[in-house]
């Protein structure tokens, strides 16, 4: 039963027992028709008018269009367009005749119906942008200042493991993009091309939170930007390995060889026949087993040798979070094709070219490090190896690129299986890399992939936010009922679940000083830092512009096309109430001095 009917069913039932008295006491009392007559007619007026005062008649507005101005914005922008309505966001500059509102949905209550909804500047806030869904939504954003833009890299990682820091520069083609150290000094750098785009490693020092820089510079060497990239480097275990190979080979021999300089915690098991095992003592591969190592490398020989069971084995222990790289050396035949199709992989056999050449290994060792023309070591080592892969497609419905060739084709694919990876592996000779002078492209190849497979270490990715902002909401996943922050003072806020998070049970933080803040879970403690909210403005602006393009389009600008209908206002319906209710009044008067009489 709905409220509206409940309402009118009520005053009904009133009306009619008031009306049956009145009646009544008419006949009672000879020449009282037409005074019970106007008592009766007053009293159904103030019924209706009451109704329509707790419930008033939808109706539909007419639409105006409404600006709003956001960071960014100019004086042109805030020109109103015909009868529309300008309002100033609380980012935007200070404009003259321009009301200020503190967020959209204040907005959008003082003018309901408005459309389309027009934002100028560079976007919408994190604030404004659930207010915004569904809305009719014209963004027109201007155009990205010079500068960093887009940024991809780390709050934690373990001491001694490789990271990553990717991202796009705008407006500076042919520069230089540089990483520091937290000493200052230059550990790795790229000349930026037309799309702006870059990719940056280097390996984590001792245990403790530090500022690695990332700083970018012109043609000319002149610094454009430089930006802090606060990491907090754990201490813990080294990257425990499992390798398991069908049979020895030069692959394996350079592969062992990077993990040990590496300072990976590497067991090796290679058949060689006959029952006889090279490398370390052999060990079943039972849960207990697998939940002691971090990534399990194994080529498609030693996989069939696992049999059913062993491999069920591995993929429960890839649904708790472990690793596993399949490196397929042959063609599958149809048995194997049915087993990877069962672990969520398409491999087909297609016409590809056998032979590529790895990008990121155009300049061997010696001649990045040496300008010197007459080394004959650069000399004999510039032209990057041709390496070899199986002519295998490889495809997965959910699967993502680890590795691609020039061609555009994957040779490492990947796919997540409950809190794990699995990943597919056609490349047979990288270490003819190593023969070649270019040792670093070897060693960033495999550091790349075994990054990214293996076991995580420490909280989930995505428990602490990456690009937390001063003023700007952020959101911490994972969390309980116990889940706090502590803010650079020592300051903590408890965290409130979202419902509508659903499994994710995220909640939304706002943090209020720059610096490193802790997220508290119990006795787990995961440091995550705060941005000024003036730093690294072109990262806000792209991140601002981005999240608003998205919700401009034509699916939520089609959805809101038609104004919804809204309550029509109450106070008419209050005051004929009123009146209605102070006529009933003024005709119970009579009635009041007959019982006195």
């Amino acid at each position: 039963m709905s409220a509206a009917f409940a309402l009118a069913a009520v005053l009904a039932a009133i009306v009619a027992a008031a009306a049956l008295r009145i009646l009544s006491a008419a006949r009672r009392t000879p020449g009282a028709g037409p005074h019970a007559a106007a008592r009766l007619l007053a009293m159904l007026a103030a019924a209706a008018l009451l109704y329509f005062f707790l419930l008033p008649p939808a109706s539909t507005p007419r639409p105006r269009a409404l600006t709003l101005l956001t960071a960014g914005s100019s004086a042109a922008d805030a020109a109103p367009a015909g009868d529309g309505i300008v309002l100033a966001l609380p980012e935007a500059p200070a404009l003259p005749g321009v009301a200020r509102v503190p967020d959209l949905g204040t907005a959008l209550r003082r003018y309901p119906g408005a459309s389309p909804l027009r934002v100028r500047g560079e976007g919408l806030a994190a604030r404004d942008r659930d207010a915004a869904t569904g809305l009719a939504l014209e963004f027109s954003p201007p155009p990205l200042p010079a500068g960093l833009v887009e940024l991809a890299a780390p709050v934690q990682v373990g001491s001694g493991r490789q990271f990553a820091v990717a991202g796009r520069v705008e407006g500076l083609a042919g520069g230089q993009v540089e990483l520091l150290d937290p000493a200052g000094a230059r550990v790795d750098g790229a000349t930026l091309d037309d799309t702006g785009r870059f990719r940056l490693t280097a390996v984590a020092g001792p245990a403790g939170r530090v500022d690695y820089r990332l700083r970018t510079k012109a043609r000319d060497e002149q610094v454009q930007e430089e930006i802090a990239l606060p990491l907090d480097v754990r201490a813990g275990a080294p990257l425990r390995v499992w390798l398991l190979a069908g049979g020895p080979g030069p692959e394996l021999k350079y592969l062992r060889r990077w993990a040990r300089d590496a300072g990976l915690s590497l067991h090796t098991q290679i058949a060689v026949g006959g029952g006889v095992d090279l490398g370390d003592p052999p060990r079943a591969m039972t849960p207990a087993t697998l939940r002691e190592v971090d990534l399990v490398v194994i080529d498609d020989r030693a996989w069939r040798d696992l049999g059913e069971r062993g491999r069920g084995a591995l993929r429960d222990a890839v649904r708790e979070g472990l690793g596993v790289l399949l490196r397929l050396t042959a063609d599958p035949g149809t048995g194997e094709r049915r087993l990877l199709q069962e672990w969520g992989f398409q491999v087909e056999t297609a016409e590809l070219a056998r032979s590529l050449r790895l990008p990121g290994s155009e300049a061997a060792d010696a001649v990045a490090a040496s300008t010197d023309a007459d080394d004959a070591e650069a000399r004999a080592t510039d032209t990057p190896p041709l390496l070899s892969r199986r002519p295998l497609q490889l495809r997965a419905a959910d699967g993502v690129v680890l590795q691609r060739a020039p061609d555009g084709e994957p040779f490492a694919l990947w796919r997540a299986e409950g809190r794990g990876r699995i990943a597919l592996w056609t490349l047979s000779d990288s270490f003819r890399l190593v023969l070649a002078g270019r040792r670093a492209a070897h060693g960033s190849l495999w550091a790349q992939t075994f990054a990214t497979l293996a076991r995580p270490a420490g909280l989930a990715a995505g428990a602490v936010p990456e690009n937390a902002r001063v003023g700007e909401r952020t959101m911490l996943c994972a969390a309980t009922a116990e889940t706090a922050v502590l803010a650079p003072d020592g300051t903590g806020v408890a965290l409130a679940v979202d419902p509508a998070s659903g499994t994710r049970t995220c909640a939304a933080y706002w943090p209020a000083q720059a610096g490193w803040h802790e997220r508290v879970d119990g006795d787990i403690r995961s440091a995550f830092p705060v941005r000024a909210a003036e730093a690294a403005a072109g990262l806000a602006a792209a991140e601002r512009r981005e999240a608003t393009a998205a919700l401009a389009g034509a699916g939520a600008a089609h959805a809101a096309a038609i104004p919804a209908a809204m309550p029509g206002p109450r106070w008419p319906w209050g005051l004929g109430w009123l009146l209605a209710s102070a006529l009933l009044w003024w005709l119970e008067r009579p009635r009041a001095a007959t019982a006195r009489a």
